[in-house]
């Protein structure tokens, strides 16, 4: 898998901290594993609308857990992927591949519809 050679987190806050920053620095979110059958249904999903998204790798991060555990407090599940879109989870992959099935991720995408 490599080396992680970016920022860690080593403290609930700062993970917390840096959920938060990147949730409100981009559209849409995802934090992801690699080699996740539901991280590939996300990404799909976002492909098939053309929507362009940042993926926060978590595979090989020695910071992996505390970051996890940052999703569980904010979005009340660990699970990958966490999807965030305009700065709200809107849950994994299966929840992601629904609402694009349904037509209604790329309205959520362009702030046209709540997700409910």
């Amino acid at each position: 898998m490599g080396s992680f050679q970016g920022k860690t987190y080593n403290t609930p806050e700062e993970a917390e901290a840096f959920v938060d920053e990147t949730i409100q620095a981009h559209k849409v979110v995802m934090f992801t594993k690699r080699f996740s059958p539901y991280c590939y249904k996300a990404r799909s999903a976002f492909k098939s609308i053309k929507v362009e998204c940042v993926e926060i790798l978590l595979t090989g991060r020695p910071d992996c857990q505390i970051i996890q555990d940052a999703l569980l407090k904010k979005t009340d599940a660990r699970t990958v992927p966490r999807v965030f879109v305009n700065g709200k989870c809107i849950g994994g992959g299966n929840e992601t591949k629904a609402l694009n099935e349904q037509g209604r991720l790329e309205q959520i995408v362009l702030g046209q519809q709540a997700e409910e």
